[in-house]
């Protein structure tokens, strides 16, 4: 009997055993339009198929709406692009890109900057604060849910609020900031809140100056990564579970019988359909990444086993500096005795 020839032989089925939990993969995945895209405003009586779905605010007192009371939710599946199951630690953002079409000039004035709370408030109110700029941000946020639905449940079907569309604070899906510590809160009622929601990014128009109409077609981009670990967080669980779903606002006021509506193509839209316009797209690239750091641990499980030990065999004779551990140039008995002592 040679030990050492049966447990290369075993090799393969050990290292195919320790396949699924072997990552440090990198990913560059594109999706050219959203699973499903939901106009999430509470008047919205065909959820789910729009043509096209504005964002806009309300902060006036005659009805009880959220201060970003036209949002939209962005819902992708990352699945057939990005490997699930790895922990949601383990995925190392590098890159996010978020692109979406005007449908409609927008006319109030290009916004590429985040503004203050008070900005919004009525200029005799002492806590007032100009706006330093014309026209008001589009922004995408993480998205947020409550009344027992979850990222797993909710679809583009799934109702507006249980209480109808009037009321606070009530929405089951709703733009969300990442806090540091974890968790999400929802930004809805920001400027009630008296808070400055801190977005993932804000839309920019490549060439444009600020103050200026944007033409119908014009392209917004929205960048940002995974540095802050708050957002590193929310995007890691997301794709840990194959689903990412972002949240577009804008506090551009609505008026009775008018104002500067923010309109954006959706996936239905007939021009979308016939590729004469995009619907919004995504683009993330990152890694999977070991996310551990134990001597000996090839398969990226984070302890020495029996996966670690299929993975060496199948090195064996090679000059592999991932299972050289003594770097002679070679993988051999003395690399094994070394790993079989981290085990």
């Amino acid at each position: 009997m040679n030990p050492s020839r049966d447990l290369r032989l075993l090799a393969p089925i050990l290292a195919a055993s320790a396949a699924a939990a072997s990552w440090g993969q990198s990913f560059d995945a594109s999706f050219g339009e959203p699973t499903s895209d939901r106009w999430n405003y509470g008047f919205n009586t065909t959820p789910g198929s729009r043509p096209v779905a504005s964002v806009f605010g309300y902060t006036g007192t005659l009805y009880e709406f959220d201060d970003r009371d036209g949002q939209i939710i962005l819902d992708f599946d990352t699945t057939p692009l990005v490997s699930t199951g790895a922990g949601s630690d383990r995925y190392r953002i590098d890159s996010v890109v978020i692109e979406i079409t005007l449908a409609d000039p927008l006319s109030g004035g290009y916004d590429a900057s985040v503004d203050d709370w008070r900005t919004h408030l009525p200029v005799d109110h002492p806590e007032y604060l100009a706006d330093e700029d014309p026209g008001r941000p589009i922004e995408l946020f993480a998205t947020g849910f409550r009344n027992r639905i979850s990222s797993t449940s909710w679809t583009d079907a799934t109702a507006f609020s249980p209480v109808g569309p009037f009321g606070e604070g009530v929405r089951n899906a709703f733009a969300a900031e990442c806090l540091a510590g974890g968790g999400l809160r929802d930004v809805s009622n920001s400027v009630t809140d008296q808070f400055t929601a801190d977005p993932l990014a804000v839309g920019i128009a490549e060439g444009s100056a600020p103050g200026v109409e944007l033409a119908e077609g014009t392209v917004l981009r929205f960048e940002f990564d995974g540095a802050d670990p708050a957002v590193a967080d929310w995007l890691g669980t997301g794709l840990d579970a194959g689903r990412l779903l972002f949240s577009l606002s804008s506090l551009v006021e609505a008026e009775q019988q008018g104002g500067d509506f923010v309109d954006l193509y959706m996936r239905e839209n007939p021009l979308v359909t016939a590729g004469v316009r995009n619907a919004a797209t995504l683009r993330i690239t990152g890694e999977i990444t070991d996310g551990c750091s134990v001597p000996g641990d090839l398969d990226g499980d984070c302890i020495v086993g029996g996966g670690d030990l299929g993975i060496f065999l199948a090195s064996w004779g090679t000059a592999d500096p991932a299972t050289d551990f003594n770097q002679d140039g070679v993988t051999n008995g003395i690399d094994l005795g070394i790993l079989l002592s981290r085990f």
